[in-house]
């Protein structure tokens, strides 16, 4: 087993190994730190960042808020999602909301937001709207895939509707959700950066990335981009940690 799980990780070290050897080459090509930094230079920025005094603080606040907006996403997809498969008026409403909300652009979602909230509430805004219309579908998915015969069983067993939820629905929609909880984690941490970029809230990792842009300082940027990338393989990991636990219980 452990030496399967070596082999499977074997191309994902030689293609950073890959990206580390063409990152070397074209800073030295290049030879402009500005266009492109140095490992170096890029790692002497890290260093500073990470001694800053609220390093801690503006990294919590930019996670709270990534884990706020999925929350709220989250819920709200469950809820609404349960209500469409009932109701076929909801489940006709929510299709050109889903619609819209799938196609506006980005950044028109971010400057409306700017306009309507202040800015401590824009990044967890544009995360929501980022990722509930995924979320949402997979659990209306999740929700009208369910194999008629099985309800049908239960119902002749005379379970409950209580039980029919509890051991057919639920395990159903968390089954199709857990294929895209990495995804949309990763997505909605992104979209809560660059809503940050623009709205400027005082601790927050994309007020940062804004402020080493203004200084045209490369090197901050791409360490702070590597920063997000271990937050993003944080969460990652800790999904598949939850996973794990999960189908351990079931067992």
């Amino acid at each position: 087993m452990r030496e399967y799980i070596l082999k499977d990780r074997k191309p994902s070290i030689i293609s950073k190994i890959l990206i580390i050897i063409i990152w070397i080459l074209l800073s030295k090509f290049i030879d402009n730190e500005i266009i492109l930094p140095t490992i170096k230079s890029t790692f002497v920025n890290f260093i500073q960042i990470i001694k800053n005094p609220n390093f801690i603080t503006i990294i919590s606040y930019s996670v709270l808020r990534s884990l706020i907006g999925f929350i709220i996403s989250l819920f709200l997809a469950i809820i609404i999602g349960i209500f469409s498969s009932i109701s076929k008026t909801i489940y006709y409403l929510m299709i050109p909301i889903i619609n819209f909300l799938s196609s506006v652009p980005t950044m028109a979602i971010i400057i409306l937001a700017i306009i309507w909230l202040n800015n401590e509430l824009v990044p967890i805004f544009v995360g929501f709207i980022m990722v509930f219309p995924i979320l949402y579908e997979t659990v209306l998915k999740g929700i009208l895939n369910i194999d008629k015969d099985i309800i049908a069983m239960a119902q002749i067993y005379k379970a409950d509707k209580l039980t029919i939820i509890k051991d057919i629905y639920i395990p159903s929609i968390f089954i199709n959700l857990s294929n895209v909880f990495s995804s949309t984690l990763g997505i909605n941490l992104k979209m809560v950066i660059a809503g940050e970029v623009l709205s400027q809230p005082k601790y927050a990792i994309g007020s940062n990335l804004q402020l080493q842009k203004m200084y045209l300082n490369t090197s901050g940027i791409f360490a702070w981009i590597i920063i997000i990338l271990f937050i993003a393989k944080v969460f990652e990991y800790i999904l598949e940690r939850v996973e794990i636990l999960c189908i351990k219980s079931r067992i």
